[in-house]
């Protein structure tokens, strides 16, 4: 046999043994693309969600800012608030 007709022979026959471990190879490329593609919508996700508590712990943080300037101003002489405070 002449090399063209031995490649001829050989060439089917290592198609026919590797088409099942190039298509294993293929699924899992494609599964590997639809997790790669799941963790960044998660991550872009988790990333809304803490600017969104971000924004939510200012407001708070702001809340309570306000709370205690006006708890502190009923502290000072005069306040009309201050007759409601306990002797101590």
């Amino acid at each position: 046999m002449r090399k063209t007709e031995v490649d001829a022979h050989i060439t089917p026959l290592i198609q026919k043994v590797s088409a099942p471990s190039i298509a294993q190879i293929e699924k899992l490329i494609g599964e590997l693309q639809e997790a790669k593609d799941f963790l960044e919508s998660e991550a872009e996700r988790v990333q809304q969600e803490m600017v969104r508590y971000i924004q939510l712990i200012q407001m708070a943080s702001a809340s309570v800012e306000i709370i205690s300037d006006t708890v502190s101003g009923w502290h000072q002489a005069g306040h009309p608030m201050r007759k409601f405070e306990s002797p101590g």
